[in-house]
């Protein structure tokens, strides 16, 4: 029976460790802000995240595809952001934006996105606030 209880915590505190580390802001370097300007080339308004691609030209005329990861869909939904609303189409592939956030530490164009302005100039997640605090220039 002990053997058994054993078993039980050993296999509940490793699940509780992998739920713990997914939500985990290591991968990305909360020190830098960066923010960068493109086209939308996918928008993925689905759990358990919502995922923003957008095509980018970097400062050597190429092109790289960045992407950002927000929250839960029906968490942004709930936001009360001003004149957009989050949704499924909000986003539309060729919309020019801004993504702002934390990048990967790997060096991989990915953010954990504080920052998201539509191609109206509507502010979805952060503020003017967020663009003075970049520490790059938006590309």
């Amino acid at each position: 029976m002990a053997f058994k209880i054993l078993c039980f915590f050993t296999i509940t505190t490793i699940f509780m460790t992998n739920a713990f580390s997914h939500h985990g802001g290591a991968s990305f370097n909360n020190d830098l802000n960066v923010a960068v300007r493109g086209k939308v080339t996918k928008f993925n308004f689905i759990n358990p995240h919502v995922l923003i691609y957008i095509e980018v030209i970097d400062d050597n005329g190429e092109t790289v595809e960045w992407s950002g990861e927000l929250t839960s869909p029906n968490r942004l939904a709930r936001r009360d952001v001003g004149a957009a609303r989050w949704n499924k189409d909000v986003l539309q592939p060729g919309d020019e934006i801004i993504l702002g956030g934390n990048p990967a530490r790997n060096g991989a164009p990915f953010l954990r996105l504080r920052l998201v302005v539509d191609s109206e100039g509507n502010y979805l997640d952060g503020d003017e606030n967020y663009l003075e605090a970049l520490d790059s220039s938006v590309l």
